[in-house]
């Protein structure tokens, strides 16, 4: 036999690894998107996945806080302008537009925010355009228009959103 005395071995001891994060359903549910499986290309879906894949990278701690990090968030703050028309009288009504150019998501948007508020939302990666106006109909309620369309489709929308 192989001359081995059990009474006298060591027990084996299998370290825990804390250190290797962990990949959760919640980390796949941020890369994967469930919202058009079966109704896209091959490429699309990819595209989109490698879009979140980058974004979920890129907006992470540890590149923020790094050069490339800061120097992209630089960036960015340059390419925000605000513009404010104050009222002309105490109970007139101020109006606000905001203008984002978010060069590295290829994303530009507008908003407006005065006699009601409204957005626009162009994101150049998937040629898409988005429209939206809310406005306050009760304490609580906001109506809201939505446009939203690309190359291939577009889908326009009408709610009612509660605050509670």
């Amino acid at each position: 036999m192989a001359g081995v005395e059990l009474s006298t071995t060591k027990k084996l001891v299998i370290p825990v690894d804390t250190v290797t994060p962990k990949i959760t359903q919640e980390d796949v549910k941020k890369v994967i998107p469930t919202d058009r499986l079966g109704s896209e290309s091959t490429s699309s879906m990819m595209g989109r996945i490698a879009d979140r894949t980058f974004n979920l990278w890129f907006n992470s701690d540890v590149v923020q806080e790094s050069l490339l990090g800061r120097v992209v968030q630089e960036t960015q703050e340059t390419l925000k302008t605000d513009v404010v028309v104050p009222a002309s009288t105490k109970q007139g009504t101020s109006h606000k537009f905001s203008f984002r150019v978010e060069a590295f998501q290829a994303l530009a948007k507008m908003e407006y925010k005065g006699w009601l508020n409204a957005a626009v939302n162009y994101r150049a990666a998937a040629s898409e355009t988005e429209v939206q106006f809310q406005e306050k109909v009760f304490e609580n309620k906001d109506l809201i228009l939505s446009h939203k369309g690309t190359r291939t489709d577009s889908l326009a929308m009408i709610g009612l959103a509660w605050r509670w």
